[in-house]
């Protein structure tokens, strides 16, 4: 699930920000100054930020101007009450990557966040809940923390996710991942899925794998 940060100092703005994030399927993270913005963004970096210019601790350029020194991909829009056309120049020349005038319409927002998002997610993105697997970087994500998996618990779940909206039986993933239709070793896939939900219990997660009874396995 990609991850948005957005610094706004406006609450009433924070929580049409936050919840336009989460109604399309993205977890949100709101920060108020700058420097909490960055406590955090030096443990975890996003998939986007959303930045306003006028902060009360320091302006939002200057932030720009930080990120792009530690970070040249990470896509940033600007939501500002800033309409002058140097304005939105200054902004786009020191990095940001789009620019949004106060006040917005929150179909507008969603659509922008949507079309950035679309761009660095790609279909080596796996994402279910609070589960994010990336086989770019081979890494799987649980509750926002990466967490070590085997080869075998990773193929498993990546093929769960992918059929995400139906159960998987098996059959299908024996094939899939031991390259075979014999599933008389059922009991070695129950100990990797035993596993796998160990640690999604472990990291809180709210994605749960269940077992279908004569089938197989489905996550909801």
């Amino acid at each position: 699930m990609p991850i948005v940060y957005f610094v706004e100092d406006d609450q009433a703005i924070q929580y049409v920000i936050e919840k336009t994030i989460e109604n399309a399927g993205y977890t949100g993270y709101g920060f108020s100054t700058g420097e909490a913005f960055f406590d955090k963004f030096k443990l975890q970096k996003p998939d986007m930020i959303l930045l306003d210019i006028m902060l009360p601790d320091v302006s939002g350029l200057d932030i720009l101007k930080l990120i792009r020194k530690m970070d040249d991909k990470i896509p940033v829009m600007m939501i500002s009450a800033l309409q002058n056309e140097m304005d939105k120049v200054i902004a786009l020349d020191l990095g940001a990557d789009d620019y949004m005038t106060k006040p917005f319409g929150v179909l507008e927002l969603t659509s922008r966040l949507q079309a950035r998002l679309r761009n660095i997610q790609g279909d080596h993105i796996y994402s279910f809940k609070d589960v994010k697997i990336d086989d770019h970087k081979h890494i799987c994500l649980m509750n926002n923390d990466e967490v070590y998996l085997t080869n075998k618990e990773y193929d498993i779940l990546r093929l769960l996710i992918k059929n995400q909206n139906g159960a998987t039986s098996k059959e299908m993933i024996f094939k899939s991942i031991w390259n075979t239709d014999f599933i008389g070793e059922s009991r070695t896939l129950d100990m990797h899925i035993k596993s796998l939900r160990q640690k999604l219990k472990t990291k809180q997660s709210t994605l749960e794998i269940k077992t279908i009874r004569g089938i197989g396995y489905q996550i909801k």
